[in-house]
C-alpha cells in the first residue's frame, strides 16, 4: 500500500518531482539563455540608452555669457541664387573646302573555285555486277575494271567502293 503523502506516478509521462532547475536536460539551457537576454536588455535600457538620449554637457568655457545672451546679433542672409543659362560654346573647326580624298574603289577578288572532282565513288550493293554498274553510269566494264585494278573474272563484293571517272 502506498503512503498517502507520497504521490505515485508511473508510465512514460511521469516526471520526477522537484523544481525545473533541479532536472538536468531539456529546457534548462533555453530558460537560462532567455533570462540572460532579459537581464542584458534591462541593463542596456537603464544605463546605455539613457546616456545616449541625454544631450552632451557643454564645458563651462563654451557656455554663453549673460551679456552675449542679451545682445542681439543679426543673422546674415545668404544672397539669392538666380539660375542663369550659360552662353553656348561655339567651336569653330576648319573644314577644308574642295575635293576630298576619295577612298579607293574596292575591287572584286576572284573567288577560288575548285575544279570539279575527276572521280566519284560508288559503293557496291547487293545484286550489283561490274557490268551493270558500268552501264548504269555509261562506261564499259573493262574501263572500270582497269581503273579499279580488278582482274578477270571481274568479281566484286558487297561494300566495295569503285572509282568512276566524272564527266
Amino acid at each position: 500500500m502506498a503512503d498517502q503523502h507520497t504521490p505515485t506516478r508511473s508510465g512514460p509521462d511521469s516526471e520526477p518531482p522537484g523544481p525545473l532547475f533541479d532536472r538536468p536536460g531539456e529546457g534548462t539551457y533555453a530558460v537560462l539563455a532567455v533570462a540572460a537576454l532579459v537581464v542584458a536588455s534591462a541593463v542596456f535600457i537603464l544605463l546605455v540608452d539613457r546616456s545616449l538620449r541625454r544631450p552632451p554637457e557643454m564645458p563651462e568655457v563654451l557656455q554663453p555669457t549673460a551679456a552675449a545672451a542679451t545682445t542681439a546679433v543679426p543673422t546674415p542672409q545668404a544672397p539669392a541664387v538666380i539660375p542663369v543659362t550659360p552662353e553656348p560654346i561655339v567651336i569653330d573647326l576648319a573644314v577644308p573646302q574642295g575635293p576630298f580624298e576619295q577612298l579607293p574603289t574596292p575591287t572584286a577578288v576572284p573567288v577560288h573555285t575548285e575544279a570539279p572532282a575527276r572521280y566519284f565513288l560508288v559503293t557496291v550493293q547487293s545484286g550489283d555486277t561490274l557490268a551493270a554498274l558500268a552501264s548504269r553510269y555509261g562506261y564499259s566494264f573493262e574501263a572500270i575494271a582497269e581503273l579499279n585494278g580488278i582482274d578477270e573474272p571481274y568479281i566484286i563484293q558487297i561494300g566495295d567502293e569503285l572509282l568512276f571517272p566524272n564527266r
